[in-house]
Formats: C-alpha cells, structure tokens, sequence
C-alpha cells in the first residue's frame, strides 16, 4: 500500500511538472505533505486523519510557507487546480476526488478545531503592517469575466512592520487596492494610522497584482488613534486597554511563529 501511494505521488509530481514554476522551499516543505495526503483521500468526504504532531508540523509549514512566500503559495495553488481540471476533464481523476484546496481546507479545519477559526485566519495572513494613509482614489477594477467593480486605491506610509519584514520597511510608501463593497462599508481616513492585515493577489488568479486588505469582519479596519488599537469585534484576542505598545508585543506573542 505504501509502495502504491508512493508511485501515485511521484506520478502527480511528474503531471504538474509542465506548469510547476519556481518556489520557495517553505512552499515545497508545506505542499509536499499536501500532495501525500492528497494521493491517500478518494472522496472529499473521506476524513484526513493526523496525529497531533503531524498537525503541529503541517501547521508550522504551512504557516512559513504563506510568511515566506505568499506569491508561490497562491499561485501554486492556482497552477494545481488549472491541472486538476484538466484532470477532471480527461477523466485522469474522478470529480469526486478532493482537490489540492480541499486537502488544505481539512488541514484548516483541523487547526481550527485546536485553537480556532480566529487563530488561523491570523496565522495565514501574510502580512501585517502598520499604516498611515496619505491617500485615497477611487476607481474600477475590471475582474476576469469582464464585470466592473467600484475599487479604490490607497497610498499609505508604512509606519511600523509586524509582519513581514523580508518586504516591507518603516518609511516606505505602499499602495493597495480593495473593492467597495454594500455589504461592508469600510472607510480609512487621509492621515489616520491603522493596523493593517495585507493579502496579496498575483496574475495567476486576479487582473491586479499586490496588496490587499485581508478583511477579518465588516468593522475591521482596525484604526489606531491616540495609540490605541479600535477593534469592536476583538478578533485578535487581546485585551485592547493597554495601548498600541502592549497589543502589538502581545499580538507577536501569540502569532508570529519562528523556526
């Protein structure tokens, strides 16, 4: 049975390997125990099934992987599910074969189950940095299928970095883009500082390529004003009432991992 699932796995490695491009080793670490779980599963229904350790190493993997390299890690993502569907269109696979995203999500939801929904969604935001905004531009954000979005784009001074320092520096100038959204109305202000949690989107899956807000909930701008941290959700969990100083220690604390 090993020997089986060995040749499975070396097999999907040889039939990505056309559009494989190149990746971190954080991304490689993290996605070759993807790829060896992703060959044991027949059905999305079947039950991934890891011991603590296995989960605490997948989580840590997974954690440098996206803290490393962001880009490689969304457009692996992207790349292997172009090939699944091809996959599925030549019936290589079953349709009822969980896909790389499907194998990651029971890994979420494992740690989830651990520590909670709020932790993972922190560990597996890239970055976090600290910004003031200097400007703000509306505009339109044409997606893929060619629908126009109300979009606006934002200059912003980075004042501190919390994570993310391999990118990003204190002083520099960045911008970013989020679409407007009626469900969630979500304003910065010229000249506030905010705590700001950064996806990034890469041409692989997105017309625009860079920062954007990660959204955590509707009211989560998270302004810092007269050094304090405004957050009415709490998603963070940390006692807001001691200052932007103690959050900040507090936040690295609990979710910044290190080797």
């Amino acid at each position: 049975m090993k020997m089986l699932i060995f040749i499975l796995f070396v097999s999907s490695i040889i039939s990505f390997a056309q559009w494989k491009k190149e990746y971190s080793p954080e991304v490689e670490e993290f996605m070759k125990i993807v790829e060896e779980k992703y060959q044991t599963l027949n059905s999305v229904e079947d039950e991934l099934i890891l011991s603590d350790a296995e989960l605490e190493d997948a989580m840590r993997k997974m954690y440098f992987a996206i803290a490393e390299d962001p880009d490689g890690y969304a457009n692996y993502i992207a790349g292997r599910k172009l090939q699944q569907e091809k996959d599925f269109k030549t019936k290589k696979i079953e349709r009822n074969k969980p896909t790389i995203s499907n194998i990651i999500g029971k890994i979420r939801d494992q740690i989830a189950e651990k520590y909670s929904n709020n932790f993972v969604s922190i560990i597996t935001t890239p970055y976090f940095l600290r910004v003031k905004i200097n400007s703000i531009e509306k505009g339109i954000y044409t997606d893929r299928e060619g629908r126009a979005h109300d979009q606006l784009t934002i200059d912003g001074k980075v004042e501190e970095v919390i994570k993310g320092a391999k990118k990003y520096i204190s002083g520099m100038n960045i911008k970013f883009m989020y679409l407007v959204s009626q469900r969630c109305l979500r304003n910065y202000e010229i000249r506030k500082s905010y705590f700001i949690p950064f996806a990034f989107t890469t041409s692989e899956n997105s017309n625009y390529v860079g920062l954007t807000p990660q959204w955590y909930d509707c009211t989560g701008n998270y302004m810092i004003e007269n050094d304090f941290i405004i957050s009415s959700e709490n998603i963070f969990q940390i006692d807001l009432t001691n200052g932007w100083s103690k959050f900040k220690q507090q936040f690295i604390s609990k979710y910044i991992l290190h080797y």
